[in-house]
Formats: structure tokens, C-alpha cells, sequence
């Protein structure tokens, strides 16, 4: 955020790094929750957040690929994706993957362990960003405490 020209203390490439990687991790965490959510309905079709920031094309191709729109459900069973687990501005693709018999691509254990590094990843960030405060606050205070 800059004010007049000049850049407000908080505005540092690390901490807008971080608020980046942190929205992004926000935004899978509800993906994937919402693929958990849906690990008993039939023919539910796996969603992830690409890895970089995917062409529309790129996109609407995996999506045909895998039989599938994205963010629009194929049975009315199917709980819909949530609007804010879009927040970070990249579309989720579908993941198409062996299937069990009822057409579910959800591997409910794999979920679980994705919810749980992108929490750690999620933490991370976190420390991170309280380290460069930290950093901020102490120069203000000019090392006292």
C-alpha cells in the first residue's frame, strides 16, 4: 500500500509474498474440505488448484478431458464448491483419478494428508509473516524493548 508516494512500513515484498501464499492456502484448504465433504457422493469428480496460474485454455481442456465444468456439479447429491474457495484467483480443475466402484475419484486418506501439509505449509507462512513484524517492530522501537 503506498500513501503519497511512499511506502507504508508494512508494505514489504516478503509480507505481500506471504499474504499471497497464505490466501492461496486459505483457498485450497476449502477445496479440499470440500472434497472431503463429498467423499461418499457417487460420481464426484476430485477438484485441486493448478500449480501455476493455468491459461483459461489449459483449464476448459482438463476440464473436457476429465468429462467434467468446472465448479458446476454433474449430480443434484453433489455439495456445491464454495465461491470463496476461489479467492485466490485460481480456478480448481478437476482431478481425474482411479475410481472406486459408485465413480468417486475421493481417496479420502490422500484428502486427510493434503489438509494436513497445506496446514503446516499454512503455519509456516504464518511464522514467517510474524517474524517480518517482529523485524518491523523492533527497528521501530530501534532495538529497545
Amino acid at each position: 500500500m503506498r500513501i503519497s508516494g511512499y511506502r507504508a512500513f508494512w508494505d514489504t515484498p516478503t509480507l505481500q509474498a506471504v499474504e499471497r501464499a497464505m490466501g492461496r492456502a486459505v483457498a485450497r484448504h476449502k477445496l479440499l474440505a470440500h472434497n472431503l465433504a463429498n467423499a461418499n457422493t457417487p460420481n464426484f469428480i476430485r477438484f485441486e488448484l493448478p500449480e501455476g496460474e493455468p491459461t483459461p485454455t489449459r483449464v476448459r481442456q482438463r476440464a473436457i478431458e476429465a468429462g467434467v465444468i468446472p465448479l458446476r456439479t454433474s449430480d443434484p447429491r453433489h455439495i456445491a464448491l464454495p465461491k470463496s474457495a476461489q479467492s485466490s484467483g485460481a480456478t480448481p480443475i478437476p482431478q481425474p483419478t482411479p475410481m472406486r466402484t459408485d465413480g468417486n475419484t475421493i481417496d479420502p486418506e490422500y484428502e486427510l494428508a493434503q489438509l494436513a501439509e497445506n496446514e503446516l505449509r499454512y503455519a509456516l507462512l504464518a511464522r514467517i509473516a510474524n517474524a517480518q513484524i517482529q523485524g518491523l517492530r523492533n527497528a521501530i522501537r530501534e532495538g529497545k524493548p
